[in-house]
């Protein structure tokens, strides 16, 4: 099947959604299926990435907020027929807008939803989007959540999806076990774009009721880091709070197998990667009891070490933290593959274009979840 993903950003940027994109194209081209990925940078390349096509566009509007490349509309206008179905992400950009108009590919839509903005400004621009978010919806034969809590938000909007709306739960990449770090300072590990809705700044407050036998690794990059980086300095936190913006996967590596726990006071997710990853690395787990992350704890098990704290009580998340790094790592849990993203995908697009999908490799122990009579269901295997 020849599939075109369009995606707002792609690797090397870094992000949920990006990582989303990167982990199901290399998948999908793992499965035989002829897949390249369009997306908007500040100029025009095509390169191979991964095994996988990308085409990049140069911006239009280079706004943080709602970029848009006309090029890529462009593009897609005259060359969408050539692709057996379009695949686009994320509801908070405007290139998912590009992918719903002036073609008629079949498109599959996973919107990656919050039901708001991710800043004062964003949050404002919300309900003047809406009706362009309707247009993506009603063009959509099949809309891909990532949680049922994502679903319930995006029916709310959006009600008019109905039964197009299913689930398939972000997967996790495989982590070797490794043993708990030896050595005095116990690190906790924050991942995650640096924006406020991230709430970084409540965990940095957090590590000043510990003392300096506790660090926190914050690993990623956003418009909020000076301004955090700062907040650690004011705080005397300096050398207690370390920032390493952008870490390529064997630094991630390292940095996670010295970590004796993770935390995310993130206030909206529509799945909750960070925590999902932690989990499935072994790593006891402190998080903000949001909907998304309630869900990664019910696919994660009773086995699972994670609190649910509100990062606004100081006091509570530190001793959360505490406690968290001083528990030692436990069984890695089982929670869904990329191998069950792809699948189940394929599955969506099968059924969205009325065309078998190809061999598909084996899953792994844990199937993506889609609710009873869902698009999937009735192209599935």
């Amino acid at each position: 099947m020849r599939i075109g993903v369009v995606a707002n950003a792609y690797h090397p940027d870094i992000g949920g959604v990006e990582t989303h994109v990167r982990r199901l194209v290399a998948g999908l081209a793992a499965a035989g299926d002829e897949v390249e990925v369009i997306t908007q940078a500040a100029g025009r390349s095509v390169e191979t990435i991964e095994g996988v096509l990308v085409r990049r566009f140069p911006l239009t509007v280079p706004a943080g907020n709602y970029r848009l490349s006309v090029p890529l509309w462009r593009w897609l206008r005259a060359h969408a027929d050539e692709y057996d179905v379009l695949h686009a992400h994320s509801y908070h950009a405007l290139v998912a807008l590009c992918a719903a108009l002036g073609n008629r590919a079949p498109l599959v839509f996973t919107p990656h939803y919050h039901g708001t903005g991710h800043s004062r400004f964003r949050a404002a621009l919300h309900p003047l989007y809406r009706p362009f978010g309707r247009t993506i919806m009603a063009r959509s034969g099949a809309v891909v959540c990532v949680t049922a809590a994502e679903r319930d938000l995006v029916l709310r909007d959006f009600p008019e999806v109905g039964d197009r709306a299913v689930v398939i739960p972000n997967g996790t990449d495989p982590r070797p076990s490794v043993p708990a770090p030896v050595s005095r300072v116990r690190r906790i590990l924050c991942v995650g774009r640096l924006e406020q809705y991230k709430r970084v700044d409540r965990v940095i407050r957090a590590m000043s009721h510990l003392g300096p036998d506790h660090r926190l690794d914050v690993v990623g990059t956003g418009p909020a880091a000076a301004q955090w980086r700062q907040l650690a300095a004011r705080l005397g936190l300096a050398g207690q709070v370390v920032f390493h913006g952008r870490l390529d996967d064997a630094a991630f590596d390292a940095c996670l197998a010295q970590a004796s726990a993770a935390v995310s006071a993130s206030a909206h997710e529509a799945f909750g990667m960070a925590v999902a990853d932690a989990l499935a690395a072994g790593l006891p787990t402190v998080a903000a009891p949001i909907p998304a992350h309630r869900e990664v704890a019910g696919l994660a098990g009773d086995g699972a070490w994670l609190r649910l704290t509100d990062p606004d009580d100081e006091t509570a998340l530190a001793a959360a933290l505490s406690e968290a790094a001083a528990a030692g790592r436990t069984r890695p849990a089982t929670l869904p593959s990329w191998d069950d993203v792809v699948g189940a995908t394929r599955d969506i697009y099968a059924a969205v274009t009325g065309r078998p999908a190809s061999v598909i490799p084996p899953r792994g122990p844990a199937s993506a979840v889609l609710p009873e009579g869902s698009v999937a269901g009735a192209g599935g295997r």
